[in-house]
């Protein structure tokens, strides 16, 4: 087995970390992208209570492989054993959406998807 190497020149190890702890930059992508869809998701559950309070968030890298068409996001309407979830594709959005729309897209989508469940 072979072990890792670490880029240590002088002996001295890592001094402290490249970002600090409260830095939006030392977030990744993926954390950062939940946050904004979960703000947004707040948004509208403080709006209508009642719709949505039995209703999930969930965040897929992706689209399943069986979807047939390309979607920002999905519905799935609650059955006897799990509740209504609206799930965001995190890279769908981030690849047509340059790094200052993502936001707004997020946005977007989340209303998109509170407007499917009034329809529904």
């Amino acid at each position: 087995m072979r072990t890792r190497r670490h880029r240590d020149r002088h002996g001295r190890g890592l001094r402290s970390p490249l970002f600090l702890a409260d830095v939006p930059a030392r977030r990744r992508r993926s954390e950062s992208f939940a946050r904004v869809a979960a703000e947004e998701f707040a948004r509208f559950r403080s709006q209508e209570p009642t719709l949505l309070a039995e209703v999930v968030l969930a965040i897929d890298a992706v689209p399943p492989a069986s979807s047939t068409e390309p979607a920002f996001g999905r519905v799935f309407p609650a059955t006897a054993h799990r509740l209504t979830h609206i799930v965001l594709y995190r890279r769908v959005i981030e690849s047509h959406s340059s790094s200052d729309q993502r936001d707004s897209l997020i946005a977007e989508v989340v209303a998109d998807q509170v407007e499917i469940l009034r329809g529904a």
